[in-house]
């Protein structure tokens, strides 16, 4: 194997849209069981199509720590007080299914297309914030791939929305990932693609 064939590169695993996934919260996440060479398996509840910008995916692990110093005032140890893991990343996809990740399913309604009118969507922005879902963002590089798995995650923050003539308009959006019954928040698989013979 060569050496670095360990470096990866984060390109969605997708055919046109869709590396994102997320369904309702208590769905059964992928785990290593679950990743081939061939695909990732997951619960048909997860779906998500919408286009994300170029920038990709943002994961920020922050871990707090205290220090313990002993008579001299000279620190001995570290222990940690508390982490807080985050993704971000930006849609440029403007639908219900964009939306809907932006401001929570219940703040989103969906009108069918009519003789009199295309397909019509609102979104309702108010004080409130969408529900915990599970997650799924998926990565391949070549036949290697890398998943992150979030069992229960919630958009907190919609960033600043840009309408202009020259640019998509897009939804920058920040995932806070909660602990599971383990006290882990993220989770992130890998498969090298090189199988046995």
């Amino acid at each position: 194997m060569p050496k670095n064939s360990d470096v990866r590169i984060g390109a969605p695993d997708q055919k046109v849209t869709g590396a994102i996934k997320h369904a309702p919260l208590g769905t059964t996440v992928p785990t290593l069981e679950n990743i081939t060479k061939a695909a990732v398996t997951l619960d048909n509840a997860f779906v998500g199509d919408e286009y994300v910008s170029e920038d990709g995916l943002t994961l920020a692990p922050s871990m707090s720590t205290t220090e313990i110093k002993d008579w001299s005032g000279a620190t001995v140890r570290k222990v940690l007080e508390s982490f807080d893991g985050t993704l971000a990343w930006t849609m440029i996809s403007t639908n219900a299914g964009a939306l809907q990740i932006a401001f929570g399913d219940e703040n989103v309604s969906e009108v069918v297309a009519t003789t009199a009118h295309g397909k019509q969507v609102m979104a309702k922005l108010g004080a409130h914030l969408p529900e915990e879902q599970a997650w799924v963002f998926l990565m391949k590089d070549g036949d290697a791939r890398i998943v992150i798995v979030v069992p229960d995650g919630q958009i907190t923050e919609v960033g600043e929305v840009t309408f202009a003539s020259n640019s998509a308009v897009s939804w920058p959006v920040t995932l806070s990932c909660y602990p599971d019954s383990t006290g882990t928040s993220i989770y992130i698989l890998t498969d090298d693609g090189v199988v046995t013979a």
